[in-house]
């Protein structure tokens, strides 16, 4: 069953059924939905890293992976290693800040990556630009 727990009815309903779940000692999942991001989200965030490796000559996955690396909350140490969070298991909160993370990081280095409005108002021309380059990505 699904409860939004921010509405008072939903939050009632899911107390009495998890008490009723106790009371029969069942076995449980118990887990938060997480705000899935949206594909023109994840279209963008591939047109930021596209952007950023442009402006400093790398090839798209070098460039996802140095970002990363950089991004103190992109990487998570288990077992004595250092592993890297994965895009694709992020939620669009998630998501929302590592491409502001990414922006800032690249204008602090000289590359300016518009925001999703400007690269919506000036789609033709950046995907235009970010064709002419696809033979070195």
């Amino acid at each position: 069953m699904k409860f939004d727990l921010s509405t008072p009815n939903d939050l009632k309903q899911a107390e009495t059924h998890f008490k009723a779940l106790c009371e029969a000692q069942n076995k449980i999942e118990l887990k938060a939905i997480k705000n899935k991001r949206s594909l023109s989200q994840n279209a963008y965030l591939h047109v930021v890293i596209t952007l950023y490796a442009i402006y400093f000559g790398s090839t798209l996955n070098e460039a996802k992976t140095d970002l990363k690396r950089g991004c103190n909350f992109m990487v998570y140490e288990k077992n004595g290693s250092k592993y890297l969070k994965e895009t694709s298991k992020m939620d669009s909160k998630e998501l929302t800040e590592f491409i502001e993370w990414i922006r800032n990081f690249a204008s602090e280095n000289g590359c300016y990556i518009p925001t999703s409005e400007e690269y919506l108002q000036n789609k033709f021309s950046i995907d235009k630009d970010i064709d002419n380059h696809k033979k070195y990505l």
